[in-house]
């Protein structure tokens, strides 16, 4: 039996107004499997971006260790891949996978050029959003790059939030958005941004320093 079969039959129940609006889903095996059919039929639909392959820059040594991590944390973390067409034609791919725990990451979107505005996109956006929810993941987190306003627009209308900025060395600068599915954990990061949100559950789990802060804000 798949050990993810739960996921897959809650993709299936997240994913079905895609599908209802006329649109088939395939999933797709692997990354590799993505990517080339991604490079084969997408690619020419965007424009040209310089990344390094920097897992191909890896000695052996390094490549041995980091396999021996993976094997330590089981080395079959969930992963979807997913093909949208519509009357064969090949119209949309994104892609998704846990990267912690309590993480999930949407990996990757793109839509056809003929294909946009149609609503793709927030089928896609709101199905992540119900499918991570359902298996219980504390937050979605994503990487755009600084002039992808159209996908930030709507990440940020959906409920997410900007959370850092990264210039990582095989893809450039990228804003980092996340979407918390946890109420306490959103406090606790408008707290962080200057917010009144300090709710009693945030109290009752402060440490470090907290019991002294308590303490000032109590003498004040």
């Amino acid at each position: 039996m798949d050990r993810w079969s739960h996921a897959r039959d809650l993709f299936d129940e997240h994913f079905r107004p895609l599908r209802d609006a006329g649109y088939e889903l395939e999933r797709l095996t692997d990354a590799t499997t993505y990517w080339k059919l991604q490079d084969a039929e997408l690619r020419g639909h965007f424009p040209p971006e310089v990344f390094f392959a920097l897992d191909a820059l890896r000695t052996d040594d390094e490549k041995h260790r980091q396999a021996q991590l993976a094997a330590l944390r089981g080395g079959d973390p969930l992963r979807d891949f997913t093909a949208v067409r519509r009357d064969g034609q090949l119209v949309a791919m994104f892609s998704g996978e846990q990267k912690t725990d309590g993480m999930y990451r949407m990996w990757h979107t793109n839509v056809h050029t003929e294909y946009r505005r149609r609503g793709i996109y927030g089928h896609v956006l709101r199905g992540t959003i119900a499918y991570t929810h359902a298996l219980g993941f504390d937050t979605i987190t994503s990487e755009h790059a600084p002039s992808n306003n159209d996908v930030l627009v709507a990440k940020l209308r959906a409920g997410f939030r900007l959370y850092a900025m990264e210039i990582d060395p095989m893809a450039g600068p990228s804003v980092i958005l996340r979407y918390f599915h946890n109420p306490e954990h959103l406090a606790a990061y408008e707290l962080r941004c200057g917010l009144a949100t300090l709710t009693p559950r945030l109290r009752a789990h402060g440490f470090g320093g907290f019991a002294t802060l308590e303490e000032q804000l109590k003498r004040t």
